[in-house]
């Protein structure tokens, strides 16, 4: 806190209110300390009373700080104005996001391409973190609204189309790269953060983790591949003979009446974390798990996962929910226009007009993903509860 304040520049002020400066902390001055920690050549000192000199704070191995070898400006490659991808070591890189409350734009979409072509030509995976701060910190809390609603006020649908297919290209490719990618999710993940984990290809998150799909809230579908990738997360760790239509259901509870967890434990029984992913609970140790993961995944001769058909509930599942929407308006668990909203989404996960137990692609159901994503944007009520969401943080229900 008085590195913060000024070490040098308080000092009278402290002494004119009548407080007494330490001895120890005088004969630092004296000695050219000007600061109680410092960052010299990537490394973080400490002043160090007994010697009164500058000494390395020495880390757990396990330890990995972005803001410490970012000193080294060589160790960063690949980088804008919302992202860079950062050499954490061991042909290990991390895709670090550097927005307000991390949320993620075009600038950060546009980067995820360039950090995968050098990562797959220079080396052995990539980890997604970063280390921002907070009560609670935010590893991205969402979506970047305002970029959307500029181009929705400019009735600009073809590029909010286009944007969309940049993303779901985007999330594609770190899913289906040759290296393997694991995200390092903390504090708030929601919305597009809470997707970009969905994709990867394991999850080590830390214990205090408050996740989920939040774009209903904005009056949007979630389309960052949120809709897909949690139907096939769900659908797919069901064991044979289980009742699809009760599965269907809960999914969809998931995505369209969000709940954030209130730990990563609770992400698990949501769906978001699967049980190959890992819990942490040292903050301070998060990406330096997250790079192991990377590296153990790489010397037992990581393949990218196959691009399998989704088997869906179809028409059958959208009957359903059409019989349940009613009631959940009667007893005021959704607003009117948010019925459209999560009509969109069930249309989504339950394959559009598919038949039930019939297996589609995964690009089939993103383009259904990004339609009703569009679709939203054209409406009133859409834009007006996402420019609520971007001004308040927080929803209106209409």
């Amino acid at each position: 806190m008085w590195d913060n304040l000024g070490l040098k520049d308080s000092i009278a002020d402290i002494e004119k209110s009548g407080f007494t400066i330490p001895a120890n902390v005088k004969r630092m001055m004296e000695k050219g300390g000007t600061t109680f920690y410092r960052l010299e050549k990537g490394k973080k000192q400490y002043w160090d009373f007994a010697s009164d000199s500058y000494k390395d704070i020495v880390y757990s191995p396990n330890m990995i700080f972005l803001s410490n070898i970012k000193a080294d400006k060589s160790k960063v490659v690949v980088s804008n104005n919302a992202a860079s991808l950062v050499d954490i070591g061991d042909g290990v890189f991390c895709f670090e996001f550097h927005t307000k409350m991390n949320a993620m734009g075009g600038d950060t979409v546009a980067l995820i391409p360039q950090a995968l072509e050098f990562v797959r030509k220079n080396g052995a995976g990539m980890v997604i973190g970063n280390e921002a701060g907070g009560m609670p910190p935010a590893f991205s809390a969402g979506g970047d609204l305002k970029f959307m609603l500029g181009l929705a006020e400019k009735k600009d649908f073809a590029g909010i189309d286009n944007f969309i297919k940049e993303v779901h290209n985007g999330m594609k490719a770190i899913k289906y790269s040759p290296f393997p990618v694991v995200a390092a999710p903390f504090g708030l993940a929601l919305g597009g953060g809470c997707e970009v984990c969905l994709w990867a290809d394991k999850i080590v998150a830390h214990n205090e983790l408050y996740m989920a799909l939040v774009e209903v809230g904005a009056g949007l579908v979630p389309a960052g591949g949120g809709c897909v990738q949690m139907w096939r997360r769900i659908s797919e760790s069901i064991v044979p003979h289980t009742d699809m239509l009760a599965v269907f259901l809960a999914a969809f509870k998931t995505i369209a009446m969000p709940m954030p967890s209130m730990s990563a434990q609770e992400a698990r029984v949501k769906g978001f974390l699967r049980p190959q992913d890992r819990i942490v609970f040292n903050r301070d140790h998060l990406i330096g798990e997250a790079k192991k993961e990377v590296v153990k995944m790489y010397e037992e001769g990581y393949v990218a996962p196959a691009n399998l058909p989704i088997s869906v509930m179809g028409q059958d599942a959208m009957g359903a929910l059409d019989s349940n929407i009613p009631d959940m308006l009667a007893g005021y668990q959704i607003a009117p226009h948010i019925s459209t909203v999560v009509r969109r989404v069930g249309y989504v996960i339950s394959g559009g007009t598919a038949f039930k137990g019939e297996k589609i692609s995964e690009d089939a159901m993103l383009t259904l993903e990004r339609e009703m994503f569009v679709e939203c944007w054209k409406t009133e009520g859409s834009q007006k509860m996402a420019a609520h969401m971007a001004a308040k943080g927080k929803p209106l229900f209409i």
